[in-house]
């Protein structure tokens, strides 16, 4: 939980509403210290329950940097302590000096006054809250969790309230931008939630958790589309990269490169698929931008299969009129016919226009997959290391049986110009 165990006001081990000259005193104590090799009795390090924290000299004074501005100061001071009133000096005091959890929750409960926002509520609702997040290690209590973060949400989200907050933090109000306020503190939420339930759908467990507010589950959703619309774009931009170097190339390179050509398809498939999965869950796979993605994405690997496979048929072909039986052999479009079934597979229910491009090329080249088999087969079945001729000859000079010449033929028309 960086945002608890690493806050800056429990590096300086203070409460979030000192005073500038309380914070300079604690960073010098804690120097002081350091400079002996030894650490600092800080009353508000809050471990446990929280983890052990290992401080440098740089690790203080960045604290103090990380709380500079106001801004700053009050996302941090959101998820730790402040003393607003005398209910929560008590129970900062049992918290503090008892370690005792249960004392202190109890008391800022009793603070809070049956979770009714206040003037003289609102500092022990968000001790509470801090608290629950704090000891979650220890409860493993998800809707404790949950709620702890709504309630700071309530807090931040009741403009009155929160100018009382600033106040508390800052001495002054009116000075922080609301909106940019709420929505740094849903970024803080959702890498909170990733570090917790790291194997879970952050961004499910965030509608989750805001699901009685509808505008902003709105605005959350408009959060993960452009997010993963962003990070999809990005996958594609590197994917680029990669392919404009190999088209580059000469084609005898291209050749050689095929193997790693159609695994970066590969990659980019795997590398999008989970996001595009979230996408199409969150905006229907009839949305324009679902859709494009989709068509972007497959029309990079159908790029992938078309540069490599017309520079190999340009080679073949020559081979087969040369009668050259290794270079036949050795060839095989089974990548290609593999790659883009399972592609086709993929955008059997989407509408996106490399549909019918993808599923021709598909038709095409495994056809022509087929053809080579053939050949090879013949090719296997001509040769002899010890041959007796009787009669008329089937075979070329070189080996090649006669049947080779006519699928050269049919190669000379597979050119693909949708790539």
């Amino acid at each position: 939980m960086e945002i608890v165990e690493n806050n800056p006001f429990r590096i300086l081990g203070i409460l979030s509403n000192s005073s500038a000259k309380e914070t300079k005193e604690s960073e010098i104590f804690i120097l002081r210290y350091l400079d002996i090799g030894k650490s600092a009795n800080l009353k508000f390090d809050i471990t446990p329950p929280l983890n052990n924290l290992e401080r440098t000299s740089e690790i203080v004074k960045n604290a103090k940097r990380r709380i500079h501005d106001d801004f700053d100061k009050l996302s941090h001071s959101i998820f730790w302590f402040v003393n607003g009133s005398l209910i929560d000096k008590i129970a900062l005091d049992k918290l503090s000096s008892e370690k005792n959890i249960e004392k202190a929750s109890d008391s800022f409960k009793k603070g809070s006054r049956n979770f009714v926002f206040s003037k003289t509520s609102f500092s022990s609702i968000l001790n509470f809250s801090t608290l629950e997040i704090v000891s979650y290690s220890s409860h493993k209590d998800e809707e404790r969790l949950m709620n702890a973060i709504k309630y700071k949400y309530e807090l931040i989200k009741d403009k009155l309230i929160f100018k009382e907050f600033e106040r508390l933090i800052t001495s002054t109000s009116n000075k922080i931008n609301h909106e940019s306020y709420i929505s740094k503190y849903l970024e803080n939420v959702k890498n909170l939630l990733k570090e917790i339930f790291p194997r879970k759908d952050q961004n499910k467990l965030l509608l989750d958790v805001f699901s009685d507010d509808k505008s902003l589950c709105e605005e959350i959703e408009n959060q993960i589309t452009s997010s993963l619309v962003k990070s999809i774009n990005e996958k594609f931009a590197l994917f680029d990269s990669i392919f404009d170097i190999h088209s580059e190339k000469t084609d005898t390179q291209i050749i050689k490169s095929k193997a790693k050509i159609v695994s970066q398809a590969n990659k980019l498939i795997t590398d999008t698929t989970s996001e595009l999965n979230t996408l199409k869950r969150s905006v229907g796979k009839d949305n324009y931008q679902f859709s494009n993605l989709v068509n972007e994405l497959y029309s990079r690997v159908n790029a992938s299969v078309i540069i490599c496979f017309n520079k190999e048929m340009e080679i073949l072909e020559s081979a087969i009129e040369s009668g050259i039986k290794s270079t036949i052999s050795n060839t095989s479009f089974a990548s290609y016919v593999k790659i883009l079934s399972e592609a086709s597979k993929a955008i059997t229910t989407i509408n996106c226009t490399i549909k019918s491009t993808l599923n021709e090329n598909l038709k095409v080249i495994r056809n022509v997959n087929g053809q080579l088999l053939e050949i090879k087969r013949n090719i296997k079945s001509s040769y002899n290391p010890r041959p007796t001729y009787s009669g008329g000859s089937s075979s070329t000079d070189e080996g090649v049986p006669v049947g080779v010449w006519i699928f050269g033929i049919i190669i000379a028309f597979i050119i693909f110009s949708n790539c």
